[in-house]
């Protein structure tokens, strides 16, 4: 059976993101009782299930570091570099949030802030696995959508990274416009997102690669 581009890292990124989640959540747990409460056999429970993800997917991640090889090679192979540089974006922004006071809605990620670098770069090495997973998926997706010799294959590719850009746009808004009503902060936010989107799916339309 043939695996799906992009699985491996899939599996790696949440993997990662579930063996680092299992000590948060009992950390937070104790924190914050009456929003999060996990038995000890449930954090067990999601711990087991991590590492079977991380195993899996350092056993088929191969295939996909050939692949992302092949895409970076080619004359434009930057713009597939685009889920890890939003990535590292957001993750950059939401630590400068954080420290003016601002309010993190996943509260593993806040926690994570405050127990320091050893729990911030795993998951930061969780989410860059996790975007070119996707990545890799909508590729694979296009070409079995439109084929492979049309540009209309990376509209899927597109759209993911505009979708993805939602956290460091989001993040970009708030710090520079704090006092912004919600309806323009919410306008300028899908403004920017379906810009990104559409400059990549041009890119690949002008080119006709």
């Amino acid at each position: 059976m043939k695996i799906p581009p992009g699985t491996g890292l899939l599996l790696v990124g949440s993997g990662l993101y579930w063996v680092l989640s299992g000590p948060l959540i009992g950390w937070f747990s104790v924190l914050n009782p009456a929003q999060i409460s996990l038995s000890q056999m449930g954090l067990t429970v999601v711990l087991i299930t991590g590492v079977a993800c991380l195993v899996l997917g350092l056993w088929i991640i191969p295939i996909d570091l050939e692949q992302l090889s092949k895409l970076f090679s080619r004359s434009d192979g930057w713009i597939f570099t685009i889920p890890i540089a939003l990535v590292v974006a957001d993750t950059y922004l939401t630590l400068i949030g954080l420290s003016k006071g601002n309010w993190e809605l996943n509260p593993f990620v806040a926690s994570a802030v405050q127990i320091g670098p050893w729990a911030v770069v795993p998951f930061v090495v969780s989410y860059m696995a996790l975007s070119e997973g996707l990545a890799l998926e909508m590729l694979s997706i296009g070409r079995w959508l439109f084929g492979v010799a049309r540009a209309s294959r990376f509209m899927p590719f597109a759209l993911i990274c505009g979708a993805a850009s939602f956290g460091p746009v989001s993040n970009t808004e708030l710090l520079a416009f704090p006092g912004a009503g919600p309806g323009s902060y919410f306008v300028g936010i899908v403004i920017e997102m379906v810009a990104l989107s559409a400059g990549i799916y041009l890119h690949f339309r002008r080119t006709r690669v």
